[in-house]
């Protein structure tokens, strides 16, 4: 038979209640506040393409890096997989610490940044006339455009997850870091060295937008180089058809030796179209 405990403990019990009760939000606020300070403090560390320590980032790696520091929580590896596994938030609901996924690609999600506040952001860029972790505005001229939504990775009692909204997987383990280089094809030849390099042991995926004007069947070439052209190792040789105005996306490159790496693409009629050259360092 059910005892009614005493008033005393009512008392206690009803006290500790309300207690839990205001210190959860405040715990959820303490957390946002301490990842946008913890990523504040590597402003001006530069990029590089499957990096995530203190000396280096690319935009992923920044954001698991900042989260794991601040909060202790594990996010996904790739922005891809950022976007598939958080909780879907409104932007205007979004708040401090929540994660703002762009499509700078052409179909897919392929940067990540951190929410500051109503009208910034911080995150690691790879192009533009700067690069490394900056803060940006939300009304950024060529981010603001891209932004397809924002996930969270915060519990809050003030969100619930509607059974729509659950995650498509777990996160996955031992993701190989993945970075998304987009290219589009013109009737102008581009040739370029990239400053930033990649880290051993990362991927690069290509994806590869005809500008030409015109349906187009185009040549890729990946290869190692190497002082002696008949040491050259080719990493991938591909052969695709693009119709005007489309893009397609290629399968990731994982890049498992340091040295100067370099992609050709060329017509049917075998002229030049891109031609890019990447230098893969170790692990810092």
């Amino acid at each position: 038979m059910y005892t009614a405990p005493p008033k005393s403990q009512l008392f206690l019990i009803l006290l500790t209640f309300f207690c839990i009760s205001s210190i959860f939000p405040n715990d959820t606020a303490d957390i946002r506040s301490a990842i946008v300070t913890t990523a504040r403090k590597y402003v001006g560390v530069p990029y590089m393409y499957g990096a995530a320590s203190p000396s280096a980032f690319d935009c992923s790696g920044f954001v698991g890096y900042v989260y794991r520091e601040a909060a202790d929580i594990r996010v996904p590896r790739s922005s891809r997989q950022i976007w598939l596994i958080g909780l879907p938030i409104p932007l205007a609901k979004a708040q401090p610490g929540d994660i703002l996924v762009f499509d700078t690609s052409g179909g897919f999600p392929s940067h990540v940044a951190l929410l500051i506040d109503k009208t910034q952001m911080i995150h690691a860029v790879s192009q533009g006339p700067r690069t490394g972790v900056m803060i940006s505005s939300l009304n950024d001229s060529y981010f603001g455009p891209r932004l397809i939504g924002v996930r969270s990775f915060i519990a809050d009692m003030s969100v619930k997850r509607s059974e729509t909204e659950k995650p498509n997987s777990e996160p996955v383990k031992n993701e190989i870091p993945i970075d998304t280089i987009s290219f589009t094809i013109t009737n102008e030849p581009v040739i370029y060295t990239d400053k930033i390099p990649a880290q051993v042991g990362s991927g690069v995926q290509f994806v590869v937008s005809n500008g030409t004007g015109k349906d187009g069947t185009f040549e890729i070439l990946f290869y190692k180089m190497d002082l002696d052209p008949a040491k050259a190792k080719t990493i991938r040789q591909d052969r695709i058809n693009i119709k005007a105005g489309s893009s397609i996306e290629l399968d990731p490159i994982i890049l498992t030796e340091t040295g100067q790496y370099k992609l050709i693409l060329k017509t049917n009629s075998n002229l030049k179209r891109v031609e890019r050259v990447w230098k893969v360092v170790s692990s810092k």
